[in-house]
This record gives C-alpha cells, structure tokens and sequence, in this order.
C-alpha cells in the first residue's frame, strides 16, 4: 500500500467509519515515519464561550493516538481490534482557533513489544502523548497533552472455507 492510499485509508476510517471525525471536520495534515498530525477548525469545535469544546480536544487527541497504533498492526498485517484503555488529560490553555492534534511515534522497541504481546499473547499496549498544538502570537504552543493507552486485542484468523 502506498502514502496516498494509506491516507485515504486512514481519512475513511476516521471521518466515516467513526463519524465523529467527520462531524469534527478532521484533516489529516501529516502521516510520515515520524508521527500523525490531525487538524480540526473551531466552527464545528466551539463551545459556548467562543473557544474549542474540551470534548473536541479529547476527541482529535485520541483519535491521533489510536491511528497510530491502528497503522502499525495495518502495515505489520496482525488483524486486531484497537481499544483505548486509559487516558489522562491536561488542559493548559484555551483554544480559540483551528487546533492540531500530534502524536509521534514511540520508540522501535515499544513498537515491537506491542506487536509481539498482540501475535504472542493476543494483547498488546502501546503507551502514547498526543498534544494539542496551536499557533500563538508568540509562536506554538501545546494547550493540552493526553497521557493514553492503547490496546490491541488479537481477532482470531477465519478457517479457510474448504
């Protein structure tokens, strides 16, 4: 599967297959070896005083937390299902335009101990840090960082119909 494919894969998944990627009108900005960059405007994100819904920032940091490993069981070939298990939120700052969500890949070895404990044990966990990044008069800045777990479950290979 090439770039282009595997981002057109991702953004159905994400805005149709879960459609509160779409109401949220989520972009993808970047998908590289390094990490996911998701972006989402204010307008369909807004609360009541004018800033992005705290709900919204959860919502654009879990989902760039949960492509990540969704993308490496994909590209790995293990068939799984992908859970989030925990997850701890700061908010730092307010948000009052389009906002980022980043989450950068771990290390190799945590990637290959979350592959193996879904081959060998049938479950596997991956430990992320999405951040929401925005631009400032100042420059970047992160207005919230999200502390998850992520879990991949084995879904058991379908006997070949003879």
């Amino acid at each position: 599967m090439n770039d282009l494919d595997e981002r057109r894969w991702l953004h159905d998944t994400l805005t149709r297959q879960i459609p509160l990627g779409g109401a949220m009108a989520l972009t993808i900005e970047r998908l590289d070896d390094d990490g996911i960059e998701l972006a989402a405007p204010l307008a369909p994100n807004v609360n009541d005083k004018g800033t992005a819904f705290g709900g919204a920032l959860v919502s654009l940091m879990i989902l760039a937390g949960w492509s990540l490993p969704r993308l490496i069981l994909r590209r790995a070939g293990v068939r799984a299902e992908l859970v989030i298990g925990r997850c701890e939120v700061r908010f730092l700052a307010p948000v009052s335009g389009e906002f980022r969500a980043v989450c950068e890949v771990p290390g190799e070895s945590a990637v290959e101990a979350f592959l193996r404990g879904v081959r060998e044990r049938g479950k596997g966990r991956l430990d992320l840090a999405p951040e929401i990044r925005v631009e400032t008069a100042q420059g970047p800045a992160v207005a919230a960082r999200l502390e998850a777990r992520y879990a991949g479950l084995a879904v058991a290979q379908e006997d070949p119909v003879s």
